[in-house]
């Protein structure tokens, strides 16, 4: 039995030294024929790693988690990403190039990556229509309009992007794009001094539990000058001796 039981832990270790997630690490890796690649920074710069189809990372590892600011899909590929490891939490699939994740909501919040192979695809491109919508239409919709807009869609919206998917060949980035080019979009990312002023109070209130002080001026203007969301805010206050202190 203690020989069997050896014999069973060594197969564990050799399989986990040499799963996907033990190799990868931030840097200029060659990319895969069919997979996706996560960058440090937006528009595709910086250091980067990447996963091939098939792939999935339970928990993204130490250095990265929480430092993906765009994606890019290689091949026939699509990648759905969690905010929590263990492919928990809220999540997104992607199906296209995403230059921003700030401008999806997910900047430097993925903790956990599923990567996926699809019917179609070119590099750096939407993939065509390849007879049938890559998920349920009505679904694809919803998700795009919660994640877009923060509501469900109306009747109207329901139908003509229903439509769009079913009958022109749309994907979900497609949809995505046009509702970013929605002037109730437009209107809800306008910030105003007291938006942002909002946004800072809730990170204050969410990470220091106290309301802001003077010096939070400078996250307010970050908020305007640099479109810093309540996360970006957030994750700055736990760097701060006073985070530090209290959880001391």
């Amino acid at each position: 039995m203690p020989i069997r039981r050896a014999f069973v832990y060594a197969c564990v270790a050799t399989a986990a030294l040499s799963s996907p997630v033990m190799a990868q690490r931030w840097g200029r890796a060659d990319v895969p024929r069919d997979g996706v690649c996560f960058y440090k920074n937006p528009n595709f710069n910086g250091d980067y790693f990447c996963a091939r189809t098939g792939d999935s990372l339970s928990a993204v590892p130490d250095g990265m988690n929480d430092r993906i600011s765009s994606i890019r899909i290689f091949g026939n590929a699509e990648v759905t990403v969690y905010r929590d490891v263990r492919f928990e939490g809220q999540s997104s699939r992607f199906e296209g190039d995403v230059r921003n994740l700030k401008n999806e909501g997910w900047n430097d919040l993925i903790s956990s990556i599923r990567v996926r192979s699809t019917s179609g695809g070119i590099f750096g491109r939407n993939r065509p229509f390849s007879g049938r919508p890559a998920g349920d239409p009505d679904r694809i919709v919803r998700r795009a309009y919660e994640d877009i807009l923060g509501r469900e869609p109306d009747a109207t919206g329901l139908r003509t992007y229903r439509s769009h998917i079913i009958d022109d060949g749309w994907n979900e980035a497609q949809v995505r794009e046009a509702l970013r080019r929605s002037p109730e979009f437009r209107e809800r990312s306008t910030m105003t001094p007291a938006r942002a002023q909002e946004i800072v109070r809730r990170a204050y209130r969410a990470v220091l539990e106290r309301e802001p002080d003077p010096g939070a001026q400078g996250f307010v203007d970050k908020v305007m000058r640099d479109h810093w969301s309540q996360e970006d805010v957030e994750r700055e206050l736990r760097k701060s001796p006073e985070y530090r202190n209290k959880r001391r």
